[in-house]
């Protein structure tokens, strides 16, 4: 291939990659102007039953725990979902709220999280149902703004957490993958009347929940909120990402702890049918866009004293792409926070590799992966 050809693809590359990075980030940065005010579901506290599934002392939290009494005070119906009674979970809840209502049991399906989350769904009782990631802070504003959309052919609002007070740069780092990365593009994908799951809070109203067959139309592919997604949009209603994020204090992490994380949602989200989607991820991210820009510059004659400047300012307006959707979301990116994303994207094509690496997904001590391949009745039919 002639290198003035080079140029042009190298260019015609990191121009592309450039546009979709600031594109996105204008587009997930604000809630899209959604209906009438006046069509949106006005809720109380006691409209909503609350499952809060743990599993171990770390799921329960003070904050958390402290989030979900205030809540239950006020009237919500809340659902703690623990596997065991000797789960560690259970005297860390019980030290804070002595009288919190446990569940306490397990399924036997692929999916440990649903294993626990079963009893939980099936005791609801209130109109609208949250099912909430362990430590997750949630108050009645939020709640009720978070499930607002819920009227009017939307059956299904996901509402995203955003990571907050990183302890460490390992959290600074998961941080960067919750908020700048998976946030972004799940936002940007909303904004564009696209399908998107992701973890949080997921709200749906009981006759939903039961219409896609309570439990059942979370399970049915491996990942339960892009099943809960599919399920519900094939009942012919619209799903949408709330206009709120909920806050999910992250502390001090565990460096591989981080990492598996990674690993494991890479892996899950191969597993799906946006699996074309997870490949593209690092190809048109800053590394991939940096280098196809320097092959570009390099070939056309560029010597190093424009290279390296060139370099450098195509990562200072990734960065800002990245600050600039942020901000729009009221979150926070300081010199630590840009730091840690500049290491998630020169992470990426690592965590490509290892993700495609094995089809084992480890969770909680559970092949996950394992799990679901040696199910043999497939995916259950379409809930009615």
């Amino acid at each position: 291939m002639e290198a003035g050809t080079l140029v042009w693809l190298g260019a015609g590359w990191w121009s592309f990659c450039s546009v979709f990075q600031w594109v996105s980030a204008a587009l997930g940065r604000r809630p899209p102007r959604r209906v009438a005010s006046g069509s949106r579901a006005d809720f109380n506290l006691v409209d909503f039953s609350i499952v809060a599934p743990m599993v171990g002392a770390a799921d329960a939290s003070p904050a958390y725990v402290h989030c979900l009494r205030t809540l239950g005070q006020a009237g919500a119906e809340v659902l703690i979902c623990v596997p065991q009674d000797d789960d560690a979970a259970v005297p860390a809840v019980r030290a804070l709220w002595p009288d919190a209502p446990i569940l306490v049991g397990s399924d036997t399906t692929f999916n440990p999280k649903m294993n626990n989350v079963r009893k939980g769904l099936e005791a609801a009782r209130r109109p609208v149902v949250a099912l909430c990631d362990a430590g997750v802070i949630l108050d009645a504003a939020l709640l009720r703004q978070a499930a607002a959309p819920l009227a009017d052919g939307v059956g299904l609002v996901l509402a995203l957490k955003a990571g907050e007070a990183p302890g460490n740069f390992a959290a600074e780092l998961e941080r960067a993958y919750i908020n700048g990365h998976q946030a972004r593009f799940l936002f940007t994908a909303d904004r564009l009347g696209l399908a998107v799951a992701s973890g949080g809070v997921t709200l749906m109203s009981n006759e939903t929940l039961q219409r896609i067959g309570n439990w059942q139309g979370f399970n049915r592919w491996i990942a339960d909120d892009y099943s809960v997604t599919r399920s519900v949009r094939e009942l012919g209603l619209a799903t949408c990402l709330g206009d709120v994020m909920p806050r999910l204090p992250l502390g001090r992490r565990d460096w591989r702890v981080v990492w598996r994380r990674q690993v494991r949602w890479a892996r899950t989200r191969l597993r799906l049918p946006v699996w074309p989607l997870v490949l593209w991820e690092p190809a048109i991210g800053c590394v991939a866009a940096g280098a196809a820009g320097a092959m570009a510059l390099s070939l056309a004659g560029a010597s190093n004293v424009l290279l390296v400047p060139a370099l450098l300012a195509h990562i200072v307006a990734w960065i800002g792409a990245e600050k600039w959707f942020m901000s729009g979301r009221g979150l926070a990116f300081g010199p630590r926070a840009a730091g840690a994303a500049l290491l998630r994207e020169v992470l990426a094509p690592v965590l490509m590799a290892r993700a495609l690496s094995s089809r084992t997904i480890e969770w909680r001590g559970t092949d996950l992966g394992g799990q679901w391949r040696s199910r043999t009745t497939g995916v259950p039919e379409k809930p009615v």
